[in-house]
């Protein structure tokens, strides 16, 4: 298995946690998940991320 590959099937496990550390994270954190989702190459993870954002910003209102 590639770095990539490691890198992808972590972003797809991970994606809850990545929405919160961008959600409410300090900067050196959300630096790294960004970097992960950045490199991730993974649509699908992406738009898990995205949705569980919009989610996390629904439930502050």
């Amino acid at each position: 298995m590639s770095a990539a590959d490691d890198i992808q099937e972590y972003v797809a496990q991970n994606g809850d946690m990545l929405s919160r550390i961008l959600a409410c994270g300090n900067d050196e954190a959300r630096a790294y998940a960004l970097a992960l989702l950045a490199n991730a190459e993974d649509t699908q993870g992406l738009e898990d991320v995205q949705g569980e954002l919009d989610r996390l910003k629904l439930k502050v209102r």
